[in-house]
């Protein structure tokens, strides 16, 4: 298929430029899967295309990249509100999850997808359990998707490794490379030593990344010193995970020790605000990680403690945050939170070619309504984009040079069947739960 989308403000995106780049009545071209031009319309090769898209009134931007989440958590959206992570993990999520099965993952990935691509997100990098419901489910909905199966240890056998190096070598790179894979121990609390350093040698070994949760609560994060003797990220390193591609979710509580390691090893920092605040579990000092060299992408973790999978949420709060904390307004311009939402991620994905609308690159885009009343005047375009835009903006989004949502209706996925078995299958979960716990 070949797209032609014409009449649009173009944001071809941010890589290391000091701003965000518009460029006015512009055009992008594209050719199967790849981007074959963007830019002015004035500066257009002539382009047959079967898809013509009258984009005027919008932008035309990369498509978001959600760096952590547990999408099949859709389930548990605002379950054990207003609890702490202990206790909303042990008197709440592990008794619903208990509960899973491959059907209900299935649609709970679906949901969740529906989620993410009318919030305009393309990619995303998932953690979880019956990892084959959500692979297929993405190979089935047409999205870009990160997966790795959550490992947990406690006895050092390693056995639940087994079922993520699987993984890899059954999806990596498969759906025209659309799927890829991850190893992903959960924690270092939710693991063996033994664990980890398999682990570890497995995602280097199969040059694939390796995420994980680190450092996400002060409780984690002491503990762990008490434990080792180390804060979780020195663990890692001990355990050799350091020299893999690695994906660290939270980092709220990062010593300055931990940041110079994290910028030394090219580690990417996955910054989960929404999340952290509602669990209170504290604020990243992202503005400080920034300053020493740190790659920090964006992403909202699982809806159970978001709650949703809006990512321009993520976009809003990141430098809001840190101008709060540090005092200082100049921290965290809109160039690098764009950045994070998009390229930074796409990389750390192992994607070299995504991220960015530029000849060559893979066509995973979205176009965002700029004619509404919280847009308008649209006179400071970079701001506006940050802190004015509503997820609800995106009219299209297109993965891998398809059409996935526009308008409010979706290409691959049949909304209505899985709204529905996404509320029968939810009553079932917590009727049980409740029955559990009376």
């Amino acid at each position: 298929m070949r797209t032609r989308i014409f009449g649009c403000a173009l944001v071809p995106g941010v890589e290391n430029e000091p701003n965000i780049p518009f460029v006015q009545n512009a055009e992008v071209q594209v050719d199967g899967n790849l981007i074959a031009y963007a830019g002015t319309a004035e500066n257009a090769p002539p382009f047959e295309a079967e898809q013509q898209i009258d984009a005027s009134g919008c932008i035309c931007m990369p498509g978001l990249v959600n760096l952590h989440t547990h999408t099949p958590m859709t389930f548990l959206r605002s379950a054990g509100a207003d609890l702490m992570l202990s206790d909303w993990l042990n008197q709440v999520i592990f008794k619903l999850e208990a509960q899973w099965n491959r059907g209900l993952i299935r649609t709970a990935t679906d949901l969740g997808c529906m989620e993410m691509l009318r919030f305009g997100t393309t990619s995303f990098c998932d953690m979880y359990m019956y990892t084959d419901s959500i692979v297929k489910a993405v190979r089935d909905n047409g999205m870009r998707a990160l997966i790795g199966h959550g490992v947990v240890d406690t006895d050092g056998s390693c056995k639940d490794l087994e079922e993520g190096v699987e993984l890899a070598k059954n999806w990596n790179r498969t759906c025209n490379d659309r799927i890829r894979v991850s190893i992903a121990p959960h924690a270092e609390y939710t693991s063996t030593p033994a664990l980890m350093k398999a682990a570890a040698r497995a995602a280097i070994d199969m040059d694939i990344p390796f995420h994980t949760h680190v450092s996400e609560t002060k409780a984690e994060h002491e503990g762990c010193i008490r434990r080792r003797r180390m804060t979780p990220l020195k663990y890692l390193q001990s355990c050799g995970a350091l020299d893999a591609k690695v994906i660290a979710a939270h980092c709220v509580w990062f010593s300055d020790e931990d940041i110079d390691l994290a910028a030394k090893y090219g580690i990417t920092v996955v910054h989960n605000p929404v999340s952290n605040l509602k669990l209170a579990s504290g604020v990243a000092p992202i503005a400080k990680m920034l300053g020493r060299g740190c790659s920090v992408a964006l992403g909202t973790d699982s809806v159970a403690s978001n709650d949703n999978l809006n990512l321009w949420e993520e976009i809003k709060l990141m430098p809001l945050l840190q101008k709060g904390t540090t005092l200082d307004p100049t921290v965290i311009p809109p160039a690098q939170v764009l950045a994070a939402a998009t390229s930074v991620g796409a990389k750390a994905m192992g994607h070299e070619n995504l991220g960015l609308l530029k000849e060559g690159y893979i066509a995973d885009l979205i176009l965002l309504n700029i004619r509404t009343p919280h847009m308008t005047p649209h006179v400071h375009p970079e701001s506006n984009l940050i802190y004015a835009l509503q997820g609800s903006d995106v009219t299209l989004t297109m993965v891998d040079g398809k059409v996935l949502f526009r308008d409010g209706e979706y290409t691959t996925i049949d909304a209505q069947t899985v709204l529905r078995d996404a509320e029968e299958g939810a009553a079932g979960m917590y009727k049980r739960f409740r029955a559990m716990n009376a």
